[in-house]
């Protein structure tokens, strides 16, 4: 049965989101107000992908797929019909979604990393599309996307807000799949497979519901991401390093949980930021690359792993 959160733990997360949302109103320096967009992404598109990836096992390399996809909805949209994007993005969840459950019937065949190969072919299938559609897609030069504002500054604190909104947004459903009944179904297809279908688990629904949530997420998020960059194209929308980020994000931090994810992408973007901005992006990839790899290889249940093993040790100490 799942646990009640007190009432003052409530507040105290009520009081946070309000703190968050007053902020860039509040005199926060206009360079935090810019960054905090793509945290807050980092932070939700670590979540959709962990509602997949991290509950179910099911690692995908192919998220920036439904990325791709929720971008290029809207783009399409207003590239050939003059359709507004900022009424179009329920239609890139569903686009990202349906092609999700069309992907799942065909790649829920294999596990392991036979799925996980899948999926990265599937991305590099959407890149060559977009490429080559170009009477749709408008090919290699992508598409452009109208402004909200000309105000630089407004415009900031807008895409803040818009990127809190999608933050809280994921982690929500990240929060009620996790202490859920379909989470706990999540959790044993992620355990054993088999073991959870004789317990009566409905496995390929389970694995199914939860891929459709995790790409719509994508699509919204791709969507959101297009509209702010004011312009969508193949090699960004459906790139592979776009693809990775969200599966370190969710491994750093613990992918067991929903809390991991915002650990990981805040730990990720930060660190990221900070050497990109010291010692420039030819040596800062290098640079974090490096530490990611000796955090998951020192760390495989990730910094809240690390952090539930404490306590279960203490608890046992002080027994």
């Amino acid at each position: 049965m799942a646990k009640r959160h007190s009432p003052t733990r409530v507040l105290i997360l009520l009081g946070c989101l309000l703190a968050l949302v007053v902020l860039p109103f509040a005199g926060l320096p206009n360079f935090y107000v810019q960054q905090a967009f793509p945290l807050f992404f980092y932070i939700a598109l670590a979540q959709s992908w962990n509602i997949l990836g991290g509950y179910s096992g099911y690692l995908s390399l192919g998220h920036a797929g439904f990325l791709g996809i929720g971008g290029y909805t809207i783009g399409i949209l207003y590239f050939q019909y003059h359709w507004s994007p900022f009424w179009t993005f329920p239609l890139a969840c569903l686009t990202a979604g349906l092609l999700a459950l069309a992907i799942g019937a065909v790649c829920f065949r294999i596990r392991g990393s036979y799925f996980l190969i899948a999926t990265m072919l599937v991305l590099f299938i959407l890149q060559t599309v977009a490429m080559n559609l170009k009477d749709l897609t408008n090919g290699a030069n992508g598409i452009d996307l109208p402004l909200f504002t000309t105000d630089y500054v407004l415009e900031g604190k807008i895409w803040y807000l818009i990127g809190l909104a999608l933050m809280v947004l994921a982690s929500v459903c990240a929060w009620a799949i996790e202490r859920s009944g379909f989470g706990l179904n999540l959790m044993a297809i992620r355990e054993d497979e088999d073991v959870a279908r004789s317990m009566g688990v409905r496995v390929v629904h389970s694995k199914a519901l939860a891929f459709v949530i995790s790409a719509a997420l994508a699509g919204l998020l791709g969507a959101f991401y297009a509209y702010r960059a004011h312009t969508v194209e193949p090699s960004t929308a459906f790139s592979l390093e776009m693809s990775a980020a969200p599966v370190l994000m969710a491994i750093l931090g613990g992918s067991r949980n929903w809390i991991g994810p915002i650990l990981g992408a805040t730990i990720f973007h930060v660190i990221s930021t900070t050497l990109t901005l010291s010692i420039g992006n030819e040596y800062s990839d290098l640079v974090f690359s490096a530490f990611l790899t000796l955090v998951v290889l020192m760390l495989p249940q990730g910094l809240m792993g690390l952090f539930s093993a404490r306590v279960a040790q203490r608890s046992g100490a002080g027994q």
